[in-house]
Formats: C-alpha cells, sequence, structure tokens
C-alpha cells in the first residue's frame, strides 16, 4: 500500500496538518522578520542566509562538518566552505577530534554565541509579547501542545534515522 496517498482517515487530519503547517510558517517568517528588522552587520559580518545556516546548527555544536550537512542540507563542499567563512570571520573554531585525526570539531566563539543570545532574546521578548494576552491556562495549554509537537516530531527523525 502507498503510504504517501492521502487516506479518508488521513484527510480527517489534514485540518490539523494545515494549521500546524500554518504555524510553521507563521513563526519562520515572524522570526526573520524580526531578526531583519534588527540586523547589524557589524555584530557578527555574517550575511543573513549564513546565519540562518548557523542557526540551524547552533544547538548541534560541538559538532562535526557531517552534523553541519545534515542540519543545513548542505553538500560536503558547501559545508565546508560555509565553514570556512565562518572560522575566518570569527564564528567557528575548528579543533582537531582526540578521539578521530580525521574529523575536525566545529564549536561556537564566545562572541558569536553573545551575538546569537542577544538575537534570540530580542525574538523571545517579542514572541511573549504576543502571548501576553493570555491566562495562565491558555499559556500552559500552548506550552503542553508545543512540548508535544517537539517530541512526536523528534520522535519521528529517531525513527527516519533507523
Amino acid at each position: 500500500m502507498n503510504q504517501n496517498k492521502i487516506t479518508p482517515q488521513k484527510l480527517e487530519k489534514l485540518d490539523m496538518v494545515e494549521i500546524f503547517k500554518l504555524m510553521c510558517r507563521m513563526l519562520d517568517v515572524e522570526r526573520r522578520r524580526l531578526i531583519n528588522a534588527k540586523w547589524n552587520v557589524d555584530e557578527l559580518r555574517v550575511p543573513r542566509q549564513q546565519y540562518n545556516h548557523l542557526l540551524a546548527v547552533r544547538n548541534h555544536l560541538p559538532c562535526n562538518l557531517s552534523c553541519v550537512m545534515e542540519q543545513t542540507g548542505m553538500t560536503s563542499a558547501g559545508a565546508s566552505i560555509f565553514v570556512n567563512k565562518m572560522v575566518k570571520l570569527g564564528v567557528f573554531e575548528r579543533k582537531d577530534d582526540p578521539a578521530d585525526r580525521r574529523n575536525v570539531i566545529i564549536s561556537l566563539t564566545k562572541k558569536a554565541n553573545d551575538v546569537i543570545n542577544l538575537q534570540e532574546d530580542r525574538i523571545n521578548l517579542k514572541m511573549m509579547e504576543y502571548f501576553a494576552g493570555c491566562t495562565a491556562a491558555e499559556t500552559k495549554l500552548l506550552e503542553n501542545a508545543a512540548r508535544l509537537i517537539c517530541r512526536k516530531i523528534s520522535e519521528g527523525i529517531t525513527r527516519e534515522k533507523k
């Protein structure tokens, strides 16, 4: 049986899937809008597209080049160029992996971490404004729903990797 086909059972869940996708798009657009509105080229001198790649790998650092490729969708050559550029800009540090001399470990510099944290604080404050009118019960409901969504996505990713 083709699992990619939308069956009547799957059709019932389509409205939920569509609203979830809309929420994800809205959050991503708003995050990008906030970053663009407060963008300061002097802070890191990182082009916006590369900043998005940086955010994609940030929570996986320190990591190796394979992880950068996996998180950004870049090819080996693209990820290597990206990492080299970030090292030259003082965003990444590259160190030999003591466990495997053929591998390098990539991590954020303190300066880059501080700038990213500042950007994240700006985004967090704006997001808090959006939910300021929620009751405590609504806030807890949103938090529980977000945790459930993250857990289910994480479980799906783990299953796909097996």
